[in-house]
């Protein structure tokens, strides 16, 4: 989904000589223990049910009664635009009613305000006027700025109700590169304030012209779509998007090379929501790569990003507890060795595995295949602070 700046400079004309204290009402939050898994580009109503099913509880599109009320039948809630299906362009004030109409209704969970600000070279100021338009016109759900650059959320991160960011690098950039936007983009918003991650779900192949020169373009791999999402996790994400069930040239239904592995993907998500929906917590971690020569990957982090995640309210699959979440962001294997946060007994579990990982002394050791992803515990034994 694309916006035209035109309306934003519009928006701007009308917000003049406005006090700012009416653009006061906000909020912060991804809301009510609600876990976004967004998936883009849906364009039929007749798609919702084989969203639904596939595991997706968001979708894109417009605000309208129709759209917003097949969204609703189907459990699915919509990040909406207030412009119209046909295109991106829209009048301020057709944009206001719609906002007046539609924020209450139970299907719509935001409202899109713009889309990569920062590589369109919009100014700040000027999404900050868009945001203050829409809340002047009775936006209460939150507002949504999508962010090419992690590290522009200081810029830009902090207007909107919620950040999101996009990192598309398959094949033609290094997978490490997505983790690294997530990361920056956190760094710049601070602990608390909300950020879903964007991850690609398409081929460059249907726009080339957006990558000149790169060759041999392909969809994510399951190993690398898996990878990321895991990273967005490990990276403080509040939530989940992927782009895109159609766009252009591009309808995911005729890829089952990457449908059916998404599906398997937003499934493990589901079954595992107590651990997306975990506490990132610190930890003295102390790691330990057996080949040094890898243990950068090519964004110059560790190959191997590993965090600590404390589970408050656990479920069948994922008990309450605390874990390690150890994700490979490289294409080479590697041993792997980390420190646990307390000490414990002599192994611990490896989630979904059906394996134990066994404890040496202080040290746990494992393998990890090229984008493998490994999460162990819950941690026995109870940690030194709560």
């Amino acid at each position: 989904m694309r916006w035209d700046i035109q309306f934003f400079q519009i928006a701007i004309v009308q917000c003049v000589g406005v006090a700012l204290a009416l653009a006061l009402a906000g909020c912060r939050s991804v809301g009510n223990g609600f876990y976004p898994i967004g998936i883009y580009g849906s364009d039929s109503a007749a798609e919702m049910p084989d969203i639904r099913a596939a595991g997706f509880n968001l979708v894109t599109g417009a605000a309208d009664d129709a759209w917003l009320d097949n969204a609703q039948k189907n459990s699915l809630h919509v990040l909406a635009s207030p412009g119209t299906a046909a295109g991106p362009t829209f009048e301020p004030l057709k944009a206001r009613d719609r906002i007046r109409e539609h924020d209450s209704h139970p299907a719509l969970w935001g409202w899109y305000l713009i889309d990569e600000p920062d590589l369109h070279r919009v100014p700040a100021e000027q999404v900050r006027q868009a945001h203050r338009f829409f809340k002047r016109a009775g936006a209460r759900k939150p507002t949504v700025v999508v962010l090419y650059k992690g590290n522009e959320a200081g810029n830009y991160g902090k207007i909107a109700d919620i950040t999101m960011v996009d990192r598309y690098p398959i094949p033609w950039l290094p997978l490490a590169d997505f983790p690294k936007h997530m990361h920056m983009a956190r760094l710049a918003l601070g602990p608390d304030e909300p950020m879903i991650a964007i991850i690609q779900a398409f081929d460059w192949s249907a726009w080339p012209n957006l990558v000149p020169g790169e060759k041999n373009l392909r969809p994510p791999t399951e190993r690398e779509l898996r990878c990321m999402t895991y990273c967005a996790l490990a990276r403080g994400a509040n939530g989940l998007f992927y782009y895109t069930y159609s766009s252009g040239k591009w309808k995911i239904r005729e890829h089952p090379e990457i449908w059916e592995p998404l599906k398997r993907v937003v499934a493990e998500v589901n079954s595992r929501m107590p651990l997306f929906q975990a506490r990132r917590v610190w930890w003295p971690k102390n790691h330990y790569f057996a080949n040094r020569d890898l243990r950068f990957n090519e964004a110059l982090e560790a190959s191997v990003l590993s965090v600590q995640l404390r589970v408050q309210k656990g479920g069948a699959k994922t008990p309450a507890g605390d874990y390690i979440l150890a994700v490979n962001t490289t294409p080479w294997a590697h041993t792997y060795q980390f420190t646990l946060p307390w000490k414990t007994g002599s192994t611990v579990a490896v989630l979904g595995e059906n394996r134990d990982l066994v404890i040496d002394g202080e040290w746990a050791v494992d393998q990890f295949g090229p984008y493998d992803v490994h999460v162990y515990g819950p941690i026995p034994g109870k940690g030194k602070s709560e």
